[in-house]
């Protein structure tokens, strides 16, 4: 099998516009509102946020939309935020619905912002984890690139060049 180039993965990023922000009160799992986010609520959470949960004792609830990267959201995102939005003692600092395309916060009566400061130092330790990642997929890339060069003719070369220029030029 001959190996391929690999795709780099696009950091987290949050839709900022402000139709992509819902902001509401909290009514409880079976709200329409956050309906998508049930499932991971109620996976793998502790019993001390489950209680915060059931008993509605979060007031404020905030979805935030994740923007795409190359029209999908990736698998990969998925794993790295389930690593992420636990807190020491188990529970969820923050929900992802089914498809990976928001995240849910809750919280007690106005604190929003600072459960919102958390989310953020979290999702910049993710991004931080895939600049460190796509930084070792560049060097493979040019390792690659340097080895396919000795075993290839002129007509591959040249995808192998732009590949490789590619890789080396665009920042994303």
């Amino acid at each position: 099998m001959e190996h391929d180039y690999k795709n780099i993965i696009s950091h987290i990023d949050i839709d900022r516009s402000i139709d992509a922000t819902e902001y509401s009160s909290f009514n409880g799992v079976d709200d329409d509102a956050i309906l998508d986010f049930k499932n991971d609520i109620e996976a793998g959470n502790d019993s001390i946020e489950m209680h915060l949960v059931k008993s509605k004792a979060y007031k404020e609830a905030l979805v935030l939309r994740l923007k795409k990267s190359n029209g999908t959201f990736s698998d990969t995102w998925r794993d790295f935020l389930k690593e992420e939005q636990k807190t020491f003692g188990g529970s969820k600092m923050f929900y992802i619905n089914n498809d990976c395309s928001k995240l849910l916060v809750l919280s007690l009566p106005n604190e929003i912002r600072n459960k919102m400061n958390m989310v953020i130092t979290r999702l910049n330790k993710i991004n931080e984890k895939i600049t460190r990642i796509n930084s070792r997929i560049k060097k493979e890339n040019l390792d690659l690139y340097a080895s396919r060069l000795k075993e290839k003719g002129a007509m591959d070369k040249k995808k192998d060049d732009i590949i490789n220029f590619i890789n080396q030029n665009l920042r994303v």
